[in-house]
């Protein structure tokens, strides 16, 4: 009966989950869904996509993806996914599997802008600050792991996308049926990562993993305080890491350079099981996906913490906090001058 009963609470919490996390997803993905079809339909994609052709050809993509990155960043990762099984059909020929690797790769740095920098500003840092930091990353990642590829010749046979994800059929009746094939395979597909990442919780090896990063946490100079909230960040996503970030910075009043380091790393690099795995079975490459954008990741955080570890904290504040917590900074500092 006790078995039993783990078994039924595992699998209650696990469908729990996945319902909430497809309602809030097809909400989105849906209208964005019927958008992206009404543009091909008009012609418009063609104009945009002409557009930012300059744009993505820096990065080695066909200037079409830039609507798979463009949803992604507004809306989510699985609004982006949905974008490209839609799109992929019209481009001129077969993206490889390297480029797939480098959209995935931008797309896993900066997505989410909404809800993701509307944490960040909770924080208390600067909206512009935390977009052009990922946005401005994202791209410069994307150079990077496009010229590796090409430099060394490798990954550049064209992709091959699960038969079910790619749109077949020009009406209206064969979109609509192609997009419920996709929308129950996203449906499988959080289903099995909510069951592989609460397997990893209810197991202790999520608390191994987080144990193993705090040595290069503290390498980064990311502080002893900061560590326990940045590793769920890391593991579990910025809306867990970063929420914990926002509570625990009302009652401890962190200090805005921590707030800043952590926010900076879990921006480039979270949610490491769900959003890795999910890439993954999207035909992404392991060099890029996971090692490129893990080495990417804490460089860059490096050196962030080394350029601006010596500013003053006013600077430091006028640059990259917003004003209600620069306010409440001073405020608070008042307060313990006064009370010593």
């Amino acid at each position: 009966m006790n078995h039993t009963q783990q078994l039924y609470d595992f699998f209650s919490y696990v469908f729990r989950r996945t319902g909430r996390a497809c309602w809030i997803l097809f909400k989105l993905m849906i209208p964005v869904s019927i958008i992206i079809r009404i543009i091909q339909q008009t012609g418009i994609l063609a104009y945009i996509s002409d557009i930012l052709t300059p744009v993505m050809r820096i990065v080695g993509l066909p200037a079409e993806t830039a609507i798979v990155w463009f949803t992604a960043i507004i809306v989510n990762i699985y609004g982006g996914l949905l974008s490209l099984f839609s799109i992929y059909s019209s481009l001129n020929e077969p993206m490889t599997t390297a480029q797939i690797t480098v959209l995935l790769t931008m797309i896993l740095i900066a997505h989410t802008f909404p809800i993701e920098l509307g944490i960040a500003q909770k924080t208390g840092i600067r909206i512009p600050a935390m977009f052009l930091l990922r946005f401005g990353l994202a791209i410069l990642a994307g150079i990077l792991l496009s010229r590796i590829y090409i430099i060394f010749n490798l990954l550049q046979e064209p992709v091959r996308l699960t038969p079910i994800f790619t749109t077949t059929g020009t009406s209206w009746l064969a979109w609509g049926l192609n997009e419920l094939k996709n929308y129950g395979t996203i449906i499988l597909v959080i289903f099995l990562l909510v069951v592989f990442i609460h397997l990893l919780d209810v197991t202790g090896i999520l608390k191994i993993v987080n144990k193993a990063m705090e040595p290069v946490l503290k390498f980064l100079g990311i502080s002893n305080s900061m560590l326990p909230l940045t590793v769920v960040g890391l593991t579990l996503g910025i809306a867990y890491g970063g929420g914990l970030l926002v509570e625990e910075g009302k009652r401890k009043g962190l200090k805005a350079k921590e707030i800043f380091y952590s926010m900076s790393l879990m921006g480039l690099f979270h949610s490491i099981f769900e959003d890795t795995l999910l890439m993954l079975s999207m035909g992404g490459h392991w060099s890029g996906v996971i090692v490129f954008r893990t080495v990417f990741a804490f460089i860059l955080t490096y050196l962030i913490v080394r350029c601006t570890r010596n500013m003053t904290e006013k600077r430091f504040l006028q640059i990259f906090m917003t004003k209600s917590y620069t306010k409440q900074y001073y405020q608070t500092n008042l307060i313990k001058q006064i009370s010593v």
